[in-house]
């Protein structure tokens, strides 16, 4: 599955060699797409926009934006704060205020997750942060549950063995305390953006602007910058299916691989190098890649698989 520019979902069932277009209800650009089991999935984007899918991503129906937002996360904060507030909950309503003049917020959820049919999270634009726990019939503000008194943007939310993790601006990772229900920072010594954070057994590998990469091997609590084979902006990367290393691509086509540890990189430059924006795992030796000019797959020996480029 692969979301872009103007609504577009394209679907494949036979490993990125040919690719449909689904049924789509709006015309935002979408960022990010997670289906956690075959059928059901959700797809963000521009408007603040969510999309879920029952079929596999056939057909697609809207469960939130911009302007819904707005309406729900003020009526939530109604409700739970008071006007002397104080902390978490006065700096959250100053900022979905500040996030929804005129009442609606265009502001893009970046990503997305899902740990199951119910349970999920949507992060984006100037910490926008919201979470369900009905498959998304109702979504509940997180802006008092995570340490961003600055309005940082959240570029992306994975699950890394077991734990839930918050790649942002400014070098914040984020780190998800599941007995509080809050989210919380880490120090990583990094003051650029992270665009994207991967892991396996061995390490956290969280990736961003011009190239630099930060690895932990403590679950996020210390951080120390790798050096890498090129200085071009990573924009996203996986784990392999195997736990055995680390697949990242960047903006100059490059597929970066590492070891199991993540501490060392090799740059690989496929036979077609795209632009990329996003990564996804076939199988262990294959990737499909998505770029500017469309979704093609990759394998490990430099060799992509003949017709596998989208138009």
């Amino acid at each position: 599955m692969a979301v872009g520019s103007r609504g577009l979902v394209i679907r494949s069932a036979d490993r990125g060699q040919t690719w449909t277009q689904a049924k789509v209800p709006v015309q935002s650009d979408l960022l990010a797409v997670h289906f956690p089991t075959p059928d059901e999935g959700w797809a963000v984007g521009h408007d603040g926009v969510v999309l879920h899918s029952t079929d596999g991503g056939v057909t697609w129906a809207k469960q939130l934006d911009g302007r819904m937002l707005c309406t729900a996360f003020r009526e939530y904060y109604e409700r739970t704060s008071r006007p002397d507030a104080l902390g978490a909950l006065q700096n959250a309503v100053a900022q979905l205020e500040q996030n929804c003049k005129d009442g609606f917020a265009p502001l893009p959820f970046l990503d997305v997750w899902f740990e199951n049919t119910h349970e999920g999270f949507v992060v984006g634009s100037f910490g926008m942060i919201a979470a369900t726990t009905d498959g998304g019939k109702t979504w509940e503000p997180w802006l008092h549950r995570i340490d961003n008194s600055q309005g940082l943007n959240f570029n992306a939310i994975r699950d890394i063995e077991g734990h839930l993790y918050i790649a942002g601006e400014k070098g914040e990772v984020y780190r998800l305390d599941r007995s509080v229900g809050r989210f919380t920072k880490t120090d990583t010594g990094y003051t650029g953006s992270f665009f994207g954070i991967a892991g396996n057994g061995e390490a956290l590998i969280a990736f961003g602007l011009r190239g630099v990469a930060y690895r932990s091997v403590d679950g996020g609590m210390r951080w120390e910058a790798l050096t890498m084979p090129a200085d071009q902006t990573i924009t996203a990367g996986v784990s392999r299916s195997d736990g055995e290393g680390f697949v990242l691509v960047n903006v100059a086509g490059q597929m970066l691989l590492g070891d199991k540890s993540g501490k060392e990189f090799r740059a690989m430059q496929p036979k077609r190098p795209t632009r990329a924006t996003g990564i996804a795992p076939v199988d262990v030796e294959t990737y499909a890649i998505t770029g500017l000019d469309g979704v093609q797959i990759e394998i490990m020996n430099n060799a992509p698989i003949s017709g596998s480029k989208t138009p």
